[in-house]
């Protein structure tokens, strides 16, 4: 029981910054979001491509570089498994030079509200059936909202 609660905490921090990554391909065929608490770990990401998916979780290994004003931002994930047939991995980057600032809120006290727009790079374990074991590098267009 200790251990349950002991876990709940530490993934739900009050007042902790969230930033919301939404992103998909020019043809619509490929979505990626993630949940992102201070923008350093991972709450949750889910990759769709032609409605196949591929998810992650807190659970699974994550790392996070957020820069915005050198206009960095990469996420790379991979599967907590070792498994071969359950081993899964995201590499993401934003494309520098298309990374820019579009709103940007104070609130009362540390309240903030920050948006971002760019375009981005996805490589990642191929979700469809097919017989390539990972994706073409996909290029994404992104809104990244990241708020207090």
């Amino acid at each position: 029981m200790i251990l349950i609660i002991t876990g709940v905490l530490i993934s739900f921090r009050p007042g902790e910054p969230i930033a919301t990554l939404k992103c998909k391909s020019e043809s619509g065929r490929t979505n990626f979001t993630a949940e992102l608490p201070s923008c350093s770990y991972l709450e949750k990401a889910e990759l769709s491509i032609d409605g196949a998916k591929l998810a992650f979780s807190s659970d699974d290994k994550s790392n996070i570089i957020f820069d915005p004003g050198n206009k960095v931002f990469v996420i790379f994930l991979e599967s907590k498994s070792n498994e071969p047939k359950t081993q899964k991995f995201i590499k993401f980057w934003a494309l520098p030079s298309s990374f820019k600032k579009v709103k940007s809120d104070k609130g009362p006290g540390t309240e903030f509200h920050n948006t971002y727009e760019f375009h981005a790079k996805l490589y990642a374990t191929e979700p469809r059936k097919t017989s390539e074991s990972n994706t073409k590098t996909i290029e994404l267009i992104c809104t990244l909202d990241y708020e207090l």
